[in-house]
């Protein structure tokens, strides 16, 4: 495949946003930190994950299903590390207890092996009922439309220079064109356009081998690069010598994306997804993960979205939730073990979030509605664990926090999307870069990381 066809492939498939300039190496240092968000589409229950009110009987009024409480399981305090509590799985999940079984394990087994370095973020009202609105203000801090999200805002102040900058895999990616956004969640997909000289058996020709034992490329490539220095040498006019220098800059091997399969095939080989923890189960969240934490190794990307669904349980929500949420856990446990693999894990920062949440009270369907109240969890080794910022009412309404130690004070303040977010820019360390300038947010004081 020629290169300019690879090139015409990547730009219709919205792989690469753009190819940088100049050299990566010779233009900036190699990336200290990253940024992954995972998105739970459609609005999670934090009080069946997270923030679990048991069974308070506090909307009798409201709904005939378990005696109108928030929960249909009591609260177990065995379920508890440091102040982070989680829900208990109540036997209405499922019939089968083998699946019962998995979704404790998942639940169990996340908290407790990452509680060190988690921080739950408890009572946040993102004033609305919206997807779209609930959407852009959890990963923005902003209502209103126009506010780039904080995974392109991290691409932007950290690597906007990388041809895959900022990858996303669905959920609010606005970028307001601070960086070009790529998208990449199949692995195989990847393998094929990173490397299209790579040699397959059903094309014939032994090109080059996948483990470069045979590489006649190598050559090819070697003699296209010395002939561009020869012209970029010989030419006389200085924008022609540039564009040279573009051109060598595009087909250096420093910046194509040859390196991702290699780190790909690494992490998949190593990182076994149903060893991690249960077979066939977060394939989705597994796959999108592979190719960010392979991009992130290769130093093409300094951020992510990963994003998941099925959280909108208006219906049949215990049945629906509760499997949605472990295997949530589990692909978020596979992306900090595929970390761990590649020797990220300690520099990058993981946040969960979704839309909103739902009603604190079962609907007739046993499903449950949209709220306003919501959670995130934040995983990153710089943290104490076993910590929880913010508060909710018995009956899961957002309480007036004191902004120092998150406790509830009746003379503080409600948490919102926007404290979160200034917190985050500042805790990921963007936030006194110029380019969010024309996007400012104010933690009012909300100190959720010191």
């Amino acid at each position: 495949m020629q290169r300019r066809h690879f090139l015409q492939l990547l730009a219709a498939t919205g792989l690469v946003g753009h190819l940088p300039l100049t050299s990566r190496t010779a233009s900036a240092a190699e990336l200290d930190r990253f940024l992954v968000v995972v998105n739970a589409a459609g609005g999670w229950d934090p009080t069946s994950l997270c923030d679990p009110k048991g069974l308070n009987r506090a909307y009798q009024e409201n709904s005939d299903r378990h005696e109108g409480s928030t929960n249909s399981v009591a609260i177990d305090p065995a379920k508890r590390y440091g102040d982070i509590r989680w829900s208990a799985i109540p036997d209405s999940v499922s019939n089968d207890v083998t699946v019962r079984n998995r979704i404790n394990d998942q639940f169990d087994r996340f908290f407790t092996r990452y509680g060190d370095r988690l921080r739950v973020i408890n009572g946040i009202d993102t004033g609305t009922n919206n997807h779209d609105t609930g959407n852009r203000v959890v990963w923005s801090g902003q209502l209103d439309e126009g506010y780039p999200s904080l995974a392109a805002l991290f691409a932007a102040a950290s690597g906007p220079q990388l041809p895959m900058a900022y990858i996303s895999n669905g959920g609010y990616d606005f970028t307001d064109s601070l960086v070009a956004r790529a998208r990449a969640s199949s692995a195989g997909f990847v393998n094929q356009i990173a490397d299209p000289n790579h040699y397959h058996d059903d094309k014939g020709f032994l090109y080059r081998s996948h483990n470069r034992s045979v590489d006649h490329y190598a050559m090819v490539a070697t003699a296209q690069q010395q002939r561009l220095q020869r012209q970029q040498q010989q030419a006389a006019l200085p924008l022609t010598r540039r564009q040279l220098g573009q051109l060598f800059t595009v087909r250096s091997s420093d910046n194509n994306l040859e390196q991702l399969t290699v780190h790909l095939d690494d992490i998949r080989a190593n990182v076994n997804r149903d060893q991690n923890w249960h077979q066939n189960r977060a394939n989705s969240l597994k796959s999108q993960a592979e190719v960010v934490v392979a991009a992130f190794r290769s130093q093409l990307a300094a951020s992510a979205n990963l994003s998941t669904g099925g959280f909108d349980t208006h219906g049949n929500h215990d049945g629906a939730a509760y499997p949605r949420l472990g295997d949530l856990l589990e692909g978020v446990h596979f992306l900090m073990q595929a970390l761990e693999f590649a020797g990220l894990a300690d520099r990058t920062t993981v946040v969960v979030g979704s839309d909103f949440g739902r009603t604190p009270y079962y609907n007739s369907g046993n499903g449950k509605d949209h709220w306003p109240v919501t959670s995130m969890l934040v995983l990153d080794s710089r943290l104490n664990g076993g910590q929880v910022f913010g508060e909710t009412s018995s009956d899961f309404r957002s309480l007036a926090l004191n902004p120092r130690s998150g406790r509830a004070d009746s003379g503080g303040r409600i948490l919102t999307p926007a404290h979160v977010n200034a917190a985050l820019r500042d805790f990921i360390g963007i936030g006194d870069h110029a380019q969010l300038n024309p996007y400012p947010l104010t933690h009012d004081g909300f100190r959720l990381f010191s």
